[in-house]
């Protein structure tokens, strides 16, 4: 009989790690700052937030996502770097986003005069617990005013 409980036990053990978690909640961008600002190629960096709706840690192992501004491309989100992402909290993602000038100059008076312009993040996440790894997609949409006159400001 006890061997009937342990094997149970070890059972549920194994469904509830295996429960898919839930993807992660975009909340908007902070910290920008315009590290390069060329005629060509141009460096942002901003911390994404983020929250994590699971009731438990995570590792994020990869991102890799298309990032749009009022829906023309923009840039490309990558990220091959383990970060511990704790439960039920929001949490910063450093990022250093590369852009060519053409695909801003083209929601440019958006955000000279600090509009708020839509950001698209559509692509997937690999996400593991323990010993088990999922490939998660990431889809959201916000609204949001970048404030380049500030990022401008802080710039190297």
């Amino acid at each position: 009989m006890k061997q009937f409980n342990y094997g149970l036990l070890f059972i549920l053990l194994l469904i509830s790690a295996c429960s898919v978690p839930k993807t992660f909640e975009f909340k908007g961008l902070q910290d920008i700052q315009l590290e390069k600002l060329t005629m060509g190629k141009n460096k942002i960096k901003a911390n994404i937030i983020y929250h994590n709706p699971n009731a438990f840690s995570l590792v994020l192992k990869q991102i890799d996502c298309k990032v749009l501004l009022n829906n023309g491309k923009f840039t490309q989100l990558k990220l091959d770097t383990n970060i511990t992402i704790p439960p039920n909290q929001d949490f910063l993602l450093p990022a250093q986003l590369e852009f060519q000038m053409s695909d801003l100059v083209k929601n440019s008076v958006e955000l000279i005069l600090n509009r708020p312009v839509k950001l698209n993040i559509k692509g997937n996440a690999t996400l593991s617990k323990g010993i088990f790894t999922k490939t998660v997609s990431i889809e959201y949409e916000t609204t949001q005013k970048l404030n380049l006159g500030a990022a401008l400001s802080g710039m190297k």
